[in-house]
Order: C-alpha cells, then sequence, then structure tokens
C-alpha cells in the first residue's frame, strides 16, 4: 500500500466512533452508518459486502437486525442513515467504503427492508456498485422489472425476515464463489481491481508488471506493462484511478496449474458494461498477469449503426456532434407558482449531480423563474450563464442545430420540451405527465440525424 492510500486508510479508520447496537459506527464522508463485521475480520483481507437500506415501514432497529444475521453468514453488513444526504454525498460514501474495506469480488449486495419503493429508484441510481439486490416479496411489480433489466445482475425476492434475508445472501454471494486455484486467481484479480479503485499503483503494477501487455478500448491502445504504468500514473494520483465493479467472472486454469485464462463484466459509471478479459501465470509463489484486454461489448442490435460510426470516424467523415439534455422544470409550489418548492429544490441539485461528467457549454431556460432556478445550482458549479428563450421552439431547435456548442442544457416544460424534441428530429412520441418531474431526455445530433435517450434523474 503506498503512503498516501495508507494514509486515507487511516483517515477513515479515525472516523470509527462508539459501538452502535453490537455494531461499530462508521463516518463516511457525510453518511453515519452502522456497521457489523463477521467474526475475526481484518482490515486488509477481502470480505463480502452488502449494504442494508431500511425501506419505508422499517425502523433503524429492523435493518440492523437484519444486518446482524448477515454478519453471522460471513459478509460485512453496512446500514447506512442517508436522511437528506445528496446525491454527491452518497457516491462519496461509497468510495469511501471501498476506500476503508476491501470488497470480495468487486461488487456489493443491495437489501432493502421494508416497502423498497422510496430505495429501487436509489439501488438504480448507484447501480454501478451492486452485484445483487434483495426486496421483500409485496415489492411492486413495475419496480422489479427494473431492477431485472440490469444486466449480470441477480435480484432475489424474499420474506421479509432477517434470518431468511442473512441466507440468501450468502447463497447468492457464494454462488459467484470459485474454487481451488481458480479462486486464487479470483482473488488476484479481486486485489487489481480495488487497488485500482483506491489509488494504489504500487499494488496495481505489481500484478501487471512491466513485460505484460494492456489492451485498451480504443483500437491505438496497446501497451507493455511499462508504458501502460507511464499512461495510467497522473489517475494514479488521484484517490481512485478508475473503479470498474465485478459482476460477473469466469476463470480457467490450464492443467499444468501455471496458465489461467479468464473473462469478466464490469459495471463502470462512464463506460456501462463493460467486459475484461486476459491471461495469469504463475511466478514463483504468486500470480501475475500476462494481457489484459478491456473492451465495452456492442449489442447485435445496435452492432451495425456502431460499425458505421467508427467507419465514418476513420474515413474522417464525421461531422461536428451536439448533445442536447432536455429536462422540465423541478417541483414547485403549487399549481399556479413560478417558485421551485423544498423538494424542486433538492431536485435541482440531483440535476447538478446527474450531469457532473457532462462538460455543459450552452444552458437555455424558458422566462419562467422555476426553470431558472431548476438550473442554478449546475450554472453555479459550472460558471455558466443561462440564457432565457423567448422565441418559439423551431427557432430554438434551429439555433440548437447551427450551434458549435458539445453540450447544450435546455430547461423547459411538460409541454414546450415534446415539442422541442419533435423540432429537433426525434421521431419517438413523447409526453410528460403533470406529476413527472424527474424525466431527462438527451438527443444527439450527428452524422445520423437526431438519437434520443430517454433517462430519469
Amino acid at each position: 500500500m503506498t503512503r498516501r492510500a495508507l494514509s486515507a486508510w487511516l483517515l477513515l479508520t479515525g472516523g470509527l466512533v462508539a459501538q452502535a447496537q453490537g455494531g461499530e459506527a462508521w463516518s463516511l464522508g457525510e453518511v453515519s452508518c452502522a456497521v457489523h463485521a463477521p467474526a475475526g475480520h481484518r482490515p486488509e483481507r477481502f470480505v463480502p459486502v452488502a449494504v442494508v437500506f431500511a425501506g419505508d415501514g422499517a425502523s433503524a432497529e429492523q435493518a440492523d437486525a437484519v444486518a446482524r444475521a448477515i454478519a453471522s453468514k460471513g459478509v460485512l453488513a453496512v446500514v447506512p442513515h442517508l436522511g437528506d444526504v445528496r446525491p454527491d454525498g452518497v457516491r462519496r460514501m461509497f468510495a469511501g467504503l471501498r476506500r476503508k474495506v476491501r470488497i470480495e469480488q468487486g461488487g456489493m449486495h443491495a437489501v432493502v427492508t421494508g416497502d423498497p419503493s422510496r430505495f429501487v429508484p436509489f439501488v438504480l441510481e448507484h447501480r454501478v456498485e451492486f452485484q445483487s439486490v434483495t426486496v421483500r416479496q409485496d415489492t411492486a411489480e413495475s419496480a422489479l422489472q427494473a431492477l431485472r433489466r440490469l444486466p449480470a445482475r441477480r435480484i432475489e425476492v424474499v420474506v421479509d425476515e432477517a434470518e431468511r434475508i442473512a441466507e440468501r445472501v450468502a447463497h447468492l454471494h457464494s454462488g459467484r464463489q470459485l474454487a481451488g486455484v481458480a479462486r486464487t486467481v479470483a482473488q488476484v484479480l479481486d486485489d487489481f481491481h480495488d487497488a485500482a479503485a483506491v489509488g494504489d499503483e504500487a499494488r496495481y503494477f505489481a500484478i501487471l508488471p512491466d513485460d505484460a501487455l494492456f489492451l485498451g478500448t480504443d483500437g491505438t491502445e496497446r501497451w507493455t506493462g511499462t508504458q501502460f504504468r507511464a499512461f495510467a500514473m497522473p489517475y494514479f494520483e488521484r484517490d481512485s484511478a478508475w473503479t470498474y465493479v465485478c459482476l460477473q467472472r469466469f476463470v480457467d486454469v490450464e492443467p499444468d496449474g501455471d496458465v489461467a485464462i479468464f473473462d469478466e463484466t464490469f459495471d463502470n459509471a462512464a463506460y456501462g458494461e463493460c467486459r475484461g478479459s486476459g491471461v495469469l501465470a504463475r511466478r514463483g509463489d504468486r500470480w501475475v498477469l500476462r494481457q489484459y484486454h478491456l473492451t465495452v461489448p456492442v449489442p447485435n442490435d445496435v452492432s451495425r449503426e456502431v460499425a458505421a460510426r467508427i467507419r465514418a470516424f476513420q474515413d474522417q467523415a464525421v461531422s461536428p456532434r451536439t448533445t442536447i439534455v432536455l429536462v422540465r422544470h423541478a417541483e414547485k409550489t403549487g399549481p399556479d407558482a413560478d417558485e421551485l418548492s423544498d423538494a424542486g429544490k433538492q431536485r435541482a441539485e440531483r440535476l447538478a449531480a446527474a450531469l457532473r461528467d457532462l462538460k455543459v457549454d450552452a444552458v437555455y431556460t424558458s422566462t419562467k423563474a422555476r426553470t431558472g432556478q431548476t438550473v442554478a445550482p449546475l450554472c453555479a458549479a459550472r460558471g455558466v450563464q443561462p440564457q432565457a428563450w423567448t422565441g418559439s421552439q423551431g427557432a430554438l431547435a434551429s439555433r440548437l442545430r447551427g450551434s458549435s456548442a458539445g453540450c447544450v442544457l435546455v430547461c423547459g416544460h411538460s409541454n414546450t420540451v415534446p415539442e422541442l424534441l419533435a423540432q429537433l428530429g426525434v421521431r419517438a412520441k413523447v409526453t410528460i405527465a403533470d406529476d413527472e418531474y424527474d424525466r431527462l431526455f438527451v438527443v444527439t445530433l450527428g452524422l445520423d440525424g437526431a438519437q434520443l435517450v430517454a433517462l430519469r434523474y
């Protein structure tokens, strides 16, 4: 462990406070958590991790009882007390947890006690962290369908009883546990990804030595271990170089026991589902990577479109692309009001967090105060001055199509957002209900016209 990584670990260890109902109380950023560790657990050891959320109707004591039962099965259980923590605070909580605990298999297990209606959207928002989700039997079918659409995750529906939940979480984890030499290889890969997540370059490059080969997602990215280390060092100066959460892994060990071939499925906040594959070899008493290949799988249904874009890019025939993000204003104080409610102000903060990785070059709003208030946190964080648009939606669409900006945010209303989408060339018919404030539409204008991705935030 590097000095910087060790200092961060010690700082987090200093966040420990008094015992809480048989467990420890940890402070991870602005989130306090009750934590129950398995008997005999030590911080330097990898351990399965479950995060237990107290859904509506469940008390903190009930969630704590579930966590104690889970810990008795050998799984470290964390009960976060989220309250009104902002999305950035939740992300810092997960980052702090990864710096403090070495998570076996990489992905955590989400458990929702009580009514999960409030926490299913939360789990979906932070899907990158979880390899399984356990909810109770009366979970709404629409929520289950949303969870089951997550790639490579296992969704478990159980009776809301502590011992039963604990048994299922332990079963979910053991179901992906490898045996024999393959398990040793899997632990090396866990160590490799954990080192990147906490910015520990010494541990990472001990597994990816100088004579290894790293193949990146771009066709030009073919590095020796030495070359990749030179490329990656600026990333390791940060608290986290990058975080790829393993969801599924396969390992085949050669008969002589000295070579292993593997492939693994990840989720990543920026790139979505990824695949890593390669070869490890035994050197003395340890395993090292000989080759690692990171790819982004392309679904067959969109492969022709992707291939055409790549071909156009290689032929230098790609026109400038503009990304336009459209949202409706957040919740207001009343039917005829023009001011955001407290819930609306919180949603405005969530919008800024949801778009944190986009370089927003321009912001347009209507002349209503509530649209300006919705984009205010993002504009303040980016130093962007919003422009109040007084013309028609058709005229705004023409301006956006001719814009040199890379990314534009437009905040309108339940009637103007669908109209603008149509004016931009989106073929799908979009409607926004009176009580829908979480819709987020991403339109990409490029060589192949207007492409729409509809999201929620």
